[in-house]
């Protein structure tokens, strides 16, 4: 009985060792404004020392008008690096484009909306939980551009000059991995 023990432990599932994985997190910016929301991504490693999210985050973001809402979709390349069998680190780099929405409170005003596209590097930590469950951390610079927008009583503008915004995000979530790997 003990050998039967040893022996499914030998062979357990490392989430890791598995190509795929699906994930959701809670996410927040701060900086040239602050933000919360929530964010999904699907994680694809094809190779050992490479790695690939595609991601899509729904943010509330402060305004001291109206109601903005941003919508962030892109991805990050990244290399996996084992701190131990059951961490690792993932220093990455991305880019891309958000869909904000500027609303003014009164449903006859004009709204500002605008695409901002922008770039981003990081660090994440990953910790194994199970077969094929891990937790996440994950700290980015973010840097966009975009018009300035502003909404006020009955008015709303856009900026005709592209303009730099950055932020500091923060990710924590958990990721479903899948997939077996052939190595």
């Amino acid at each position: 009985m003990l050998l039967a023990l040893v022996s499914l432990t030998a062979h357990a599932a490392d989430p890791f060792d598995q190509p795929v994985a699906v994930g959701g997190y809670a996410l927040g910016w701060e900086g040239s404004y602050g933000a919360a929301g929530v964010g999904g991504h699907l994680r694809l490693e094809p190779f050992d020392h490479l790695g690939v999210d595609l991601f899509a985050e729904h943010l509330m973001v402060e305004t001291p008008s109206g109601f903005r809402h941003d919508h962030p979709i892109g991805f990050d390349a990244y290399i996996p690096i084992a701190v131990s069998q059951n961490v690792r680190l993932r220093p990455l780099l991305g880019t891309c484009a958000v869909g904000s929405f500027l609303i003014a409170t009164d449903p006859e005003a004009p709204g500002a909306s605008d695409v901002l596209f922008g770039i981003h590097a990081g660090l994440g930590a990953e910790l194994a939980l199970a077969d094929q469950l891990s937790a996440f951390a994950i700290g980015k610079a973010v840097g966009w551009v975009g018009h300035d927008r502003a909404i006020a009583g009955w008015s709303g503008t856009v900026g005709n000059e592209l303009v730099p915004f950055a932020v500091g995000q923060v990710d924590v979530g958990l990721s479903l991995h899948f997939g077996r790997s052939s190595s």
